[in-house]
């Protein structure tokens, strides 16, 4: 019966072990992946940011042509 009980417990033991490498190499998986979206985070927020910049630029740069053409008209009619 001690025998029965030694054999268990290996197993048990055996076990355990085996699941706490799994979860390991699983944490370790999961870090290298948060890694990545971190990086894709990084360069989505630098591309949004410089589409954003250029539409305000273009959005700015067409407000000022309209006002320009505007005042010429208006300038030109009074």
């Amino acid at each position: 019966m001690e025998t029965f009980i030694a054999a268990c417990l290996a197993i048990i033991v055996l076990e355990l072990s085996i699941l706490v490498v799994i979860m390991i190499i699983t944490l370790l998986k999961i870090k290298k992946a948060a890694q990545a979206v971190e990086v894709l985070t990084y360069r989505v927020d630098h591309q949004v940011a410089s589409f954003g910049q250029a539409v305000r630029s273009g959005w700015l740069h067409l407000f000022s042509s309209v006002f320009n053409l505007a005042g010429r008209f208006l300038g030109k009619s009074s």
